[in-house]
């Protein structure tokens, strides 16, 4: 089902939006994050800092715009894990989803990671939504496998493990400044997940 056309506001707050992003984006290659004020980027807009307010909640999610929108679909997609498949199984399908959409957009991803990495704020704003990745993975994994006494300790196990995983995952992917296969490291990163340290093979 096509989603209905946009009306002439929301496109227009739509444009706005992006003119944000564009404008942020320059100011933050150029001058860097810490640099970069709010009344600049709402200069080059043409927009007032209370107009600013209106599209985004401070400067740090100028750096994380799709935010929301990438934490619900990843949510949606583990909750449609079908019954059969353990949580593992869910995590390593959607793993391949998100490895082909990172990769089309590499540079992207790169260079913000870049930024976030020169800035104490968004490093903190990175933990922050880690954190949200982790409670919306425990939910999800509660609802999914949810019996007996411990279920809840289980399911937040899993997702303190699970968003470890991802995490250092894509330190690897952004040490290799994105030209890692990512698919093949979601696949072995899970792999790890599932089976737990190994002992070392003695001779």
């Amino acid at each position: 089902m096509e989603n209905p056309p946009l009306s002439l506001r929301q496109r227009k707050k739509e444009q706005t939006r992006r003119a944000l992003l564009a404008a942020a984006d320059r100011r933050f290659r150029e001058a860097g994050f810490e640099a970069t004020t709010i009344d600049e980027v709402c200069q080059d807009v043409g927009i007032s800092r209370r107009t600013f307010f209106r599209y985004f909640e401070d400067k740090e999610s100028l750096a994380f715009p799709h935010r929301r929108e990438r934490l619900q679909r990843f949510i949606e997609l583990l909750e449609s894990t079908p019954d059969d498949t353990s949580p593992v199984g869910g995590l390593r399908r959607i793993s391949q989803v998100f490895a082909k959409e990172y990769t089309q957009n590499r540079e992207a991803l790169v260079a913000r990671q870049r930024l976030v990495e020169r800035a104490p704020a968004l490093l903190a704003r990175e933990n922050e939504i880690d954190r949200d990745w982790e409670n919306g993975m425990a939910k999800a994994f509660l609802a999914h496998t949810g019996e007996g006494p411990d279920a809840e300790l289980r399911s937040r196990v899993m997702a303190g493990a699970a968003i470890g995983v991802i995490r250092a995952t894509m330190r690897h992917w952004f040490a290799s400044d994105g030209r890692a296969d990512l698919g093949k490291l979601g696949h072995q990163a899970i792999d790890c997940l599932e089976q737990g340290f190994r002992p070392r093979s003695r001779r």
